[in-house]
């Protein structure tokens, strides 16, 4: 009963997809190709035909693999980096992952110290970094298999992978689609690598009868055997499914078995005693067991007394049974050990194990497993597995042991790994008598420790209830240890969006009065602090801030003095008060190495910047502090709001479709929470700017309720989501929902702000003009007052300008000279040209809406463009001389001219560009454009020089060309 490997049928189109993505990384390029399929439907077949044309690749493998009772941690990611070891030796494998190297000792403790130089959360960037320079020096396959099995570290390592897509790797991965359901984790990554289009997808369907007979046909003839005419029996029993068709082609000519399990177990049935009694041990190892760990379990499982046999069921001579199981394909032999040919075949065979016989092979692997750990490296994947094997075992004391153990293991290295054994020792406890003595902690530490887990998984409601779980088991006569736990309550709540975080922590301070331990009362204050600044009320933080800087002070703790500083710092900018950003620069200084310390100013600092308008000094903080974040190994939130504020900067300067390219690869991949919030409600407002309204519309529909619970929170959010819910309000042409949204910035109640109020205030002006032309009185006098109120902030006079102009109490061309966020000039010009439209001045309308469809082209605000055009066209302006009134007179075209002269040229300078060519002289262009004679002069000598032209004739042909 050979398996002779038979051509690759019906899978003609998906070869030559592969075939394709193979030829694009050869030349250069980065791909992702997914494979689906159902169990035995010849995933790993398809991909063995890729990787043998691969000549000239380096090809890494990795399998996700399954305990039982979840993914086995860091499974996939071992088996890449065992392969970039073999090819590279573990010191060059080392060097290449630089600084980083240390989180590798998750899955690789034999290689770094664990603990050393980074922490293990970071695997999947390191081993992303490191699979990207291998790649760079010569072309790599990268393939993961059985995703349905993958663990988050290895689905945060594929998905981090398929956004970069570096140059010269083909990530090639593949799931059973039949076992990922609606709530399966894979399924959120799989959608979002579909619609963000990272990802080419192959799914693989059953073959038809005549593709079962022609594979069949193909089987036969390699054993030497005649065909056999009648296949119709074949293809029915098989279904298509080709590992089926393998496992039967053997057995023609006999009686075929009905059911799919029973198929799974010819091979296995064929096997004598000893032979079969083998293959049930190894199965209760999972998908592959080592030589010597299964040595140990066949000694362990000899009866006292018997001697030097092997287990009783296997014989004295183990090999020889391995060999005859070989020999039928039921397994194979791997460099470490022995492995099921199919995952399938292993499923089939673990469920033949009795009750007895399946918990005494668990608790041997447990006893074999803790054995070898004083011959290898601890890591996550040994310490879980040894869990789980006590756990199945049904020896529940050793399960909740060792589960433990394996959390404590695993907080730091393999989120879902934690929680699942976190969860399983609180499900044990009850369980096991004197359960605290054989856990080695206490219910209520494990309890906070594993709300700490789920906080670092994003779970972060599931981690509000355990930490609330263990606070209310929490010892009366320890009131340090209550007051870190409502700490962490009031911390976990604010990235759930519940409101319940003061509460706890002045419950916290109550606990910890000066003195008893001030570095638990520094952070609580820190806590404090936070909570008031996020919400806008600035002095009650810099109050809280100074005593928490007293306390840090005074135990000696530099991080958490750096920490208060910053804050202090914060709130007294966000007040008016520019020695502000001095005090957060000087907790950077005192600092030091720290990562909490310094991460606060690559944020805050950075933010600040951009509150001001100064993108550029914002993007060199927060690109430093990415730089710092990975050194420091912290956390994926931490360093996306650090990416975010480089793509706000990005948004102010006008680098829009670079913004918008970040936002599409990242906000989808991040979980509900503060980060998510804050980045999806910047990539809804950008969206709405370059034009995709309806998608904005929708997502601020959909977003509604989290926006606002996130919101009550949070100002900064308050304020954003007010904003982008305003401007979609007016373009419904709904100006009373928009100057509701826009009001909080008038609220009596609410907190003052000229950091988060002028914009507001600019939309509640729009919407106030929009319902007076509609007839409805509107006093406008709140808003001027809250206006007033932000006159010494450095944005103001932009903002002012639009506020007033708005209203028409002011020129939109005042708008155009002042600093702001690059989308403004296209807006003023866009709406300048609505106003000269209405007074007449049809000229003057063409050149501003010309001029706003130019500067909106340039940054890529579709929104603009689309209405800017519109307007040319309504009034019959585009492409045509714009009718002022005399006759001969041209304008400039609508669309902006594509020489590279005229493209260089500023929104101003295309503005006066167009009045040039009507004619206008220095004056009357600055009599139009409300700017001075002189600066007329200057703008057209810079347009004279840009053009390479001598003359203002020569110019106004070039701009009417």
């Amino acid at each position: 009963m050979p398996v002779i490997r038979a051509r690759l049928v019906g899978r003609t189109n998906e070869v030559e997809t592969l075939r394709q993505a193979l030829k694009a990384v050869r030349a250069g390029a980065g791909r992702t190709v997914v494979v689906a399929g159902e169990a035995g439907i010849g995933k790993t077949r398809l991909v063995d035909e890729l990787t043998s044309d691969a000549d000239g690749f380096l090809v890494l493998s990795g399998q996700c693999a399954d305990s039982g009772s979840g993914p086995v941690p860091h499974a996939a990611p071992g088996g890449l980096l065992a392969g970039i070891v073999a090819t590279h030796g573990p010191e060059a494998t080392v060097e290449a992952a630089g600084p980083a190297a240390g989180a590798l000792s998750a899955v690789a403790p034999q290689l770094v110290v664990p603990g050393t130089d980074a922490g293990a959360d970071r695997l999947p960037e390191v081993l992303a970094d490191l699979l990207a320079r291998t790649a760079a020096g010569r072309p790599v396959v990268a393939v993961v298999e059985d995703l349905h099995w993958s663990d988050d570290v290895t689905r945060a390592l594929v998905v981090r992978l398929a956004r970069a897509a570096p140059p010269g790797l083909l990530l090639l991965l593949t799931y059973r689609s039949d076992d990922v359901g609606r709530a399966h984790p894979l399924r959120t990554v799989v959608t979002e690598l579909d619609r963000a289009r990272l990802a080419t997808r192959i799914d693989l369907r059953r073959l038809g009868q005549d593709e079962v007979r022609e594979m069949a046909r193909d089987l036969l003839t390699g054993t030497g055997d005649e065909p056999d005419d009648d296949l119709a029996d074949l293809a029915e029993r098989s279904e298509g499914v080709p590992f089926y068709v393998e496992e039967l082609v053997g057995f023609l000519g006999t009686d075929l078995p009905d059911s799919l399990r029973d198929i799974l177990l010819l091979r296995y049935w064929s096997l004598g005693r000893e032979a079969q009694a083998l293959c049930r041990v190894v199965s209760a190892a999972g998908s592959r067991v080592w030589h010597d760990v299964l040595d140990d379990v066949l000694a362990d499982q000899r009866p006292a007394g018997s001697g030097s046999g092997a287990h009783p069921g296997v014989g004295p001579q183990p090999e020889e049974r391995a060999r005859e199981a070989i020999d039928a394909h039921v397994l194979v032999a791997t460099d470490v050990g022995y492995a099921f040919r199919h995952a399938l075949v292993q499923e089939a065979v673990y469920a033949e194990l009795l009750p007895g016989e399946r918990r005494r092979l668990h608790a041997a692997y447990a006893r074999a497993l803790e054995r070898a750990l004083t011959t290898r490296a601890r890591s996550v994947a040994k310490l879980s597995r040894i869990a789980d094997h006590w756990w199945r075992a049904g020896i529940l004391d050793r399960a909740l042991a060792a589960a433990v153990v394996a959390h404590e293991a695993a907080t730091a290295a393999a989120t879902s790994a934690a929680v699942s054994l976190g969860e399983r020792a609180l499900e044990l406890w009850e369980q096991v008598p004197d359960a605290e003595r054989v856990a080695g902690v206490t219910h209520h530490e494990l309890l906070r420790a594993v709300a700490e887990s789920l906080r670092g998984s994003t779970r972060v409601d599931r981690a509000l209830a355990v930490a609330h779980e263990a606070l209310a088991e929490w010892p009366d006569d320890d009131p340090v240890g209550q007051a870190a736990v409502l700490a962490d309550i009031a911390l976990i709540a604010g990235h759930a969006g519940s409101d319940e975080g003061p509460d706890a922590i002045d419950r916290a301070l109550a606990l910890v009065p000066p003195g008893l331990d001030d570095t638990v009362r520094a952070q609580v204050l820190i806590l404090r602090a936070r909570h008031a600044m996020l919400d806008g009320r600035r002095a009650e933080s810099a109050a809280a801030a100074t005593e928490a800087y007293d306390a840090a002070t005074a135990v000696g703790s530099p991080e958490l003095a750096s920490v208060a500083l910053n804050l202090r710092g914060v709130s007294r900018f966000q007040l008016g008060d520019r020695d502000g950003l001095a005090e957060i620069d000087r907790g950077r200084e005192i600092a030091g190495d720290t990562w909490q310390g310094l991460s606060r100013y690559y944020i805050n600092g950075s933010d600040a910047r951009l509150t001001e308008g100064l993108w550029d000094e914002a993007a060199d903080i927060a690109a430093e502090g990415v730089v710092a974040a990975r050194e420091h190994g912290a956390s994926e939130g931490s360093r996306a709001m650090l990416e975010g504020n480089i793509v706000e900067a990005m948004i102010g300067r006008g680098d829009w479709a670079e913004a918008a390219r970040w936002y599409e690869r990242k906000v989808p991949m991040i979980h509900t929470s503060v980060y998510a919030v804050y980045l999806g409600e910047r990539r809804t407002w950008l969206a709405m700017w370059r034009g995709q309204v309806a998608w904005a519309q929708a997502e601020a529909r959909r977003k509604a309720a989290t926006w606002e619970r996130f919101g009550r929170l949070e100002l900064q959010i308050r304020s954003h989501v007010a904003v982008t819910r305003a401007e979609l309000a007016l373009l419904r042409d709904d100006p009373a929902e928009a100057l509701r949204l826009a009001s909080d910035a008038v609220d009596p109640d609410a907190p003052r702000s000229p950091t988060y109020d002028l914009e507001p205030l600019a939309v509640a002006a729009r919407a106030i003009a929009d319902l007076r032309a509609a007839g409805q009185e509107v006093d406008d006098a709140p808003y001027r007052a809250a206006l007033a109120e932000c006159s010494g902030w450095r944005t103001y006079p932009a903002w002012a300008a639009v506020f007033e102009a708005e209203l028409g109490t002011g020129a939109w061309t005042a708008v155009l000279d002042l600093p702001g966020p690059a989308y403004l000039v296209p807006y003023a010009l866009q709406r300048d040209g609505e106003r000269l439209l209405d007074a007449g001045d049809r000229a003057g309308a063409r050149s501003a809406l010309a001029a706003a469809v130019g500067a909106a082209r340039k940054i890529g605000a579709g929104l603009l463009v689309d209405q800017a055009q519109g307007l040319l066209e309504r009034a019959g302006l585009a492409g045509r001389p714009a009718d002022s009134g005399g006759a001969g007179r041209t304008g400039p075209a609508a669309t902006p001219p594509s020489d590279d002269g005229l493209a260089a040229l500023t929104a101003r300078e295309q503005q006066v560009l167009a009045l040039v060519a009507e004619g206008l002289t220095n004056g009357q262009i600055a009599e139009r454009l409300f700017i001075s004679a002189k600066t007329a002069s200057v703008h057209v000598s810079a347009i004279l020089r840009k053009l390479n032209v001598s003359t203002r004739t020569e110019a106004a042909l070039l701009a009417a060309r």
